[in-house]
């Protein structure tokens, strides 16, 4: 039922990822002007700059035991999320990793790994044991949280490449009509979020609708 209703949606999908860029863009550029201070620049934004920086210096990192594992964790989320159980998971340093699963498998299990932040969202999530115990959260968690955004730009980026066996499996121009789009609202989010916290992220979404829905409206006036 789900693999059927994600085959429904693939296309409708791929053509709003590449409508909504522009808002996204826009999106962005206000949150920017608007949330980022000092504080943010030297807790998140020096971090996830120094991160993004040293894994392009240093490509060989992406195909560390971690890196591979992320990857395939990521997989397996949306494989789980989306009905089909895992079965076997495999991690190579410096070879590459291999999940099967139950079931057909889709284009979101496929492509999770190139958009979806596992580790920074881990990050995120332990935000909720200080929320819990009812304290502020230390500078250091958002400079981690940095590291870890940007160490999903850098590895994905240079996971991406034409003999990609993900990017077959969900479809080659599908592929190029998604995941800039999504991966722009996806860093739009952290953004928010480092800037102002959970509230800033159904603020942002807010922003991104309105601008995308003034974006349509003008492409249809045209």
């Amino acid at each position: 039922m789900i693999n059927w209703f994600l085959a429904l949606i693939k296309w409708p999908i791929a053509v709003l990822m590449m409508v909504m860029i522009f808002p996204t863009f826009q999106s962005i550029e206000t949150v920017i002007s608007q949330g980022v201070n000092s504080y943010v620049m030297v807790w998140f934004v020096l971090p996830f700059v120094l991160t993004s920086v040293g894994f392009f210096m240093l490509p060989f990192l992406s195909g560390s035991f971690l890196a591979i594992m992320e990857h395939e964790l990521t997989h397996m989320l949306f494989a789980i999320l989306t009905g089909h159980k895992p079965v076997d998971l495999e991690v190579n340093q410096n070879k590459g990793g291999y999940l099967s699963f139950q079931g057909e498998g889709n284009w979101l299990i496929a492509l999770a790994p190139y958009f979806f932040p596992t580790f920074a969202f881990v990050v995120v999530l332990a935000s909720l044991v200080y929320m819990g115990l009812d304290k502020p959260l230390p500078d250091l968690y958002w400079a981690v949280f940095g590291v870890m955004c940007g160490y999903h730009l850098s590895s994905t980026i240079l996971e991406i490449h034409p003999k990609q066996t993900d990017f077959k499996a969900a479809g080659y121009i599908f592929t190029m009509a998604f995941l800039p789009g999504i991966n722009l609202i996806v860093y739009g989010v952290l953004l928010s979020y480092a800037c102002v916290g959970w509230s800033g992220i159904p603020s942002f979404l807010s922003l991104l609708m309105q601008y995308t829905g003034k974006f349509i409206g003008q492409l249809i006036s045209k």
